[in-house]
């Protein structure tokens, strides 16, 4: 058989060993599946969640998946379905920063979102847990490389997240060699091909980046493998699309899990620097909300091209809009962003500083995305212009979290919705994941 990138991508998927994963991945993959999870909890009663939820009730079969913090249970492409709705509709879940030697290769977006909720609802409960986190490193692994080589980058998650969904799903289902590789060739053709998110005007509406959709189709390309059906096997060697050198990189050297970011606001990732950055002067300085004339942000092109609305007309518009994102968090508090909610929007105050604050591309920091997301603010009062540049924001993997900051953020989203001993449970059966069964893990995700 020739040595197709697909095939390179199965064989070492196939190959993953989980005593021979190193600890600090296996953490990382631990972080992973709690952020995903945490992200999970307010976003499951979120509009654009609940209508996928019905439409996943509505159009697949019954199953034994768990519809996490429900009572239901569904058909696992289903159960994924939902989850990552769940997961991804807050724009709070994880990401990917990291670049191969390659010009350019770079993956633009949100693998746990897909992965975790994939990994999660293919397993039972008697499946063991070390298996499930070497189905997400697996996952995360193959998704974010096919993200890496896409020669046409769009920020649109979906293009590629099926594909971890794919393999993560194939893995604990025991797909052969030969079946991973047309799980990983049937995504191709069947995932969304969408164009970049920000190119439209509708930044607002429910489908975001088709993270949920990618589920679907990377679920369902594994179930068709295992019954026979067959894919192009050059699928990721069609250099129209993707770049083959990229994909398969440097691939068993080291694992790109290790490179997955981690969100404090649910927000665009581009927007957290200014947010940051403002929330920091307004401390250092002592300022009032009444003592700002104006806000200038700096910052490279893609976070510029934002809608970046001062008085946004949903709450998914907000998420991709900087002057009110930053103003939510000066006005409303910082926990306004964590997560975001519909009664944040049209609100006078926000509005009206939102309007203070302008943005403006400064091409000197172009280059430096998306290896990071450098922002320079500037607060202008009565007396004096204060300014910061922030070029890491909080989560980022060269400003590294540790286990007890994602806790932190579970227990903040969780405040209110699931009770703090339901917390320590699934925390708790999430680090005994590579000791014992994940049955635990998943009761402590099903019931409202």
């Amino acid at each position: 058989m020739k040595d197709w990138t697909a095939k390179r991508l199965a064989d070492w998927v196939a190959d993953l060993r989980p005593e021979r994963i190193p600890e600090e991945v296996l953490a990382k993959a631990e972080d992973c599946i709690i952020d995903a999870i945490a992200c999970a909890i307010p976003g499951v009663d979120v509009e654009g969640a609940q209508r996928i939820h019905a439409v996943a009730k509505s159009n697949y079969r019954d199953g034994e998946a768990v519809i996490w913090f429900s009572s239901e249970r569904l058909n696992p492409t289903a159960a994924a379905f939902a989850n990552s709705a769940s997961a991804s509709i807050l724009d709070i879940d994880d990401g990917h920063r990291y670049t191969l030697s390659h010009p350019g290769a770079a993956a633009l977006g949100h693998p746990g979102a897909a992965v975790v909720p994939a990994a999660l609802a293919t397993c039972t409960a008697e499946t063991q847990g070390i298996e499930v986190l070497a189905a997400v490193i697996a996952g995360y692994e193959t998704c974010v490389r096919v993200g890496m080589a896409e020669h046409r980058k769009s920020y649109h998650t979906g293009n590629w997240t099926g594909f971890g969904a794919a393999v993560a799903t194939g893995r604990l289902s025991g797909l052969s060699r030969e079946q991973l590789l047309n799980a990983l060739a049937i995504t191709a053709y069947h995932g969304p091909r969408v164009a970049d998110l920000t190119l439209s005007q509708d930044m607002g509406a429910n489908v975001k980046e088709s993270i949920p959709w990618s589920v679907v189709t990377g679920m369902m390309a594994a179930d068709l493998a295992a019954e026979g059906f067959t894919g192009c096997r050059d699928a990721l060697d069609i250099e129209e699309r993707y770049n083959p050198e990229v994909t398969t990189n440097q691939l068993g050297e080291s694992f790109l899990i290790m490179h997955t970011y981690f969100k404090r606001y649910s927000c665009c990732r581009w927007m957290h620097a200014p947010v940051e950055g403002l929330l920091t002067l307004i401390k250092e300085h002592n300022l009032s909300i009444g003592d700002i004339q104006e806000v200038r942000v700096e910052t490279f092109l893609q976070a510029a091209n934002l809608n970046n609305s001062p008085d946004p007309t949903s709450m998914e518009s907000a998420q991709y809009s900087v002057p009110y994102a930053m103003a939510m968090a000066a006005t409303l508090g910082e926990g306004s962003l964590m997560p975001m909610t519909a009664d944040s929007l049209h609100r006078p105050e926000t509005v009206a500083l939102a309007n203070k604050i302008k943005i403006e591309r400064a091409e000197d920091l172009d280059p430096d995305f998306p290896a990071c997301l450098p922002s320079r603010i500037f607060v202008t009062t009565a007396t004096a212009t204060y300014t910061l540049t922030v070029t890491q924001p909080w989560g980022e993997p060269d400003r590294p979290l540790r286990r007890e900051d994602l806790v932190a953020k579970l227990k903040t989203l969780a405040q209110d919705r699931i009770s703090s001993d339901r917390v320590t449970s699934i925390v708790s059966a999430v680090e005994s994941l590579r000791y014992g069964l994940v049955g635990p893990l998943l009761e402590t995700l099903e019931g409202n």
